[in-house]
């Protein structure tokens, strides 16, 4: 979590300004062009970042869990973004008036470094599921998602409907389906209505496509402690 990252003395400044809540999975936390006031440091819940394509179904682009925030852009002085997010994976956050925030990233150099480094690991990781999405076959992106939601829930039983996953993937339901069908035929998953668990992780670590650990390079680089 980024908020762990800050000194003791610093974090208790950010946290006396930030507000404890629990978010329901497909909670809406914002829509693109509306002036969102607040963003969200996740706990054990995990978001969905959004972009809307006219005509079409939203793409997500990012997916944010403890590792993150969402609503970065409101923080650096945008008016508005053109993302939207939903909540995939229900949990607690701490949640911030874009005012406090910035008014504690003008007043604390590691706050606002971390900041800097995690905009340039989510433009790094964003570009990364581009080429991902043209690149790579849906059962690759599929295993990439899951091993995602794993890391960010902790937990390798998942509650999340093949409509969610779909939505996650950019792809049609059938196609999530088909792809879980058969990471069940062959033993890496189980599945029932809502409800997914991994059985065999490093064999879905095998499956997944070079993008997964790329994104774990990315940020591990990014937040190494300095020498």
């Amino acid at each position: 979590m980024l908020v762990a990252l800050l000194p003791s003395s610093d974090r208790g400044q950010l946290l006396q300004h930030s507000e404890l809540v629990e978010l329901p999975v497909t909670t809406a936390l914002g829509s693109p062009l509306d002036c969102m006031d607040h963003a969200y440091f996740p706990i054990d819940c995990f978001v969905s970042v959004v972009l809307p394509v006219a005509g079409a179904a939203d793409i997500e682009i990012a997916l944010v869990g403890n590792e993150g925030m969402f609503n970065i852009d409101t923080v650096f002085g945008a008016r508005s973004s053109c993302f939207g997010a939903r909540v995939m994976g229900a949990g607690r956050a701490l949640k911030i008036h874009k005012n406090a925030l910035r008014m504690r990233r003008a007043e604390d150099a590691l706050l606002r470094q971390l900041l800097f480094r995690y905009m340039d690991v989510r433009a790094c990781q964003t570009a990364q599921k581009a080429a991902c999405m043209t690149r790579h076959t849906v059962e690759q992106r599929l295993a990439r998602t899951l091993l995602m939601l794993r890391d960010r829930s902790f937990s390798t039983e998942l509650f999340l409907t093949h409509e969610l996953l779909a939505v996650m993937l950019g792809v049609r339901r059938e196609s999530v389906s088909q792809a879980a069908r058969s990471f069940q035929n062959r033993g890496l998953i189980s599945y029932g209505r809502g409800y997914l668990v991994l059985l065999e992780e490093q064999l879905l670590e095998r499956a997944t496509c070079s993008c997964y650990q790329c994104d774990l390079e990315t940020y591990a680089r990014a937040f190494q402690p300095e020498v």
